[in-house]
C-alpha cells in the first residue's frame, strides 16, 4: 500500500511585502505622471475655449460695429424730394376719397341709390284728369318740385295726401306752391293737345283741349340737425 505524501505548505511560502517603501515611491511616481497628464489636458482645453472666447468676443465687438455705423447711416439718411412729393400725392387722394365717401354717405352729393325709387312711387301716384309735366330732384332727392296739371283742382290735396304716403318719399312733406286756372282763350290753340285728353270735338275741326289748372308742388326733406330740433321743441 503506497502513500502520497504533500510536502507543499503554504506557511513555507515565501510573502510578498505591498507596502514597501520601494512599491510605494512606484505609485507616488505614476500618480505624479498621471496628473502631470491630466493637468496638460485640462490647460490645453482651457487655453483653446479662452482662444474661442476672444474670436467670439471680437465678432461680437465687430458686429456691435457695424449695427451702430448702418443705425448712424438710417439717421442721416434723407428721403428724397421725388419720395416726399409721391407721399404727398398719395395722401391727397386718400383723403379725398374719404371726403367723396362721406359727402356720398351723407347724400350731399347725390343718393347712391339712384332715383329709380322715386320715380316708381310717382308712377304709383297717377289719377284720372291729373298729370304730371315737370319734375325736378336735388341733393340726391332731398329737394323734389313737381309741376302738374289738372281738370279737377280738388284731386290735389288728395293727390298730396298720397305721395306724403309713400315710403320712398317718407320724410318729406309736399305742399301746394301755386295753382292758376289757364282757360282755353290764355293758351295757343295746339297747346297742351300732347299732354292732356282732347276734348271732344266736331269734324273737320282741330281738337280743343278744355280748361285745366296748372298746379306747383315742392318738398324738401328734413335734416337731421332740424329733426332733432323739431323734437325738442314738440316736447317742450
Amino acid at each position: 500500500m503506497t502513500r502520497q505524501i504533500n510536502l507543499f505548505n503554504p506557511a513555507l511560502r515565501a510573502k510578498r511585502e505591498w507596502l514597501t517603501g520601494k512599491s510605494l515611491l512606484n505609485g507616488i511616481g505614476v500618480m505624479i505622471v498621471l496628473l502631470g497628464l491630466y493637468g496638460g489636458a485640462v490647460r490645453w482645453e482651457n487655453h483653446k475655449l479662452t482662444e474661442e472666447a476672444n474670436g467670439i468676443g471680437a465678432e461680437l465687438a465687430r458686429q456691435q460695429e457695424e449695427l451702430a455705423r448702418l443705425n448712424e447711416e438710417i439717421a442721416q439718411r434723407k428721403v428724397s424730394s421725388e419720395t416726399q412729393a409721391a407721399l404727398q400725392r398719395a395722401e391727397a387722394a386718400l383723403q379725398g376719397r374719404e371726403r367723396v365717401r362721406e359727402a356720398l354717405g351723407s347724400g350731399t352729393l347725390g343718393s347712391s341709390e339712384g332715383f329709380s325709387e322715386f320715380l316708381r312711387a310717382f308712377a304709383r301716384q297717377t289719377q284720372d284728369g291729373l298729370w304730371m309735366v315737370g319734375l325736378q330732384m336735388a341733393e340726391g332727392g332731398r329737394n323734389i318740385t313737381l309741376e302738374g296739371r289738372t281738370l279737377n283742382p280738388d284731386q290735389i290735396p288728395g293727390y298730396i295726401r298720397a305721395l306724403n304716403g309713400e315710403p320712398t318719399l317718407r320724410g318729406r312733406t309736399f305742399e301746394a306752391l301755386n295753382l292758376q286756372l289757364v282757360a282755353e282763350a290764355d293758351r295757343p290753340a295746339a297747346a297742351g293737345t300732347a299732354a292732356a285728353p282732347a276734348a271732344g270735338a266736331g269734324q273737320g275741326e282741330a281738337a280743343k283741349m278744355p280748361s285745366f289748372h296748372e298746379f306747383l308742388l315742392a318738398a324738401t326733406a328734413a335734416r337731421a340737425g332740424t329733426d332733432n330740433v323739431a323734437n325738442q321743441g314738440g316736447q317742450r
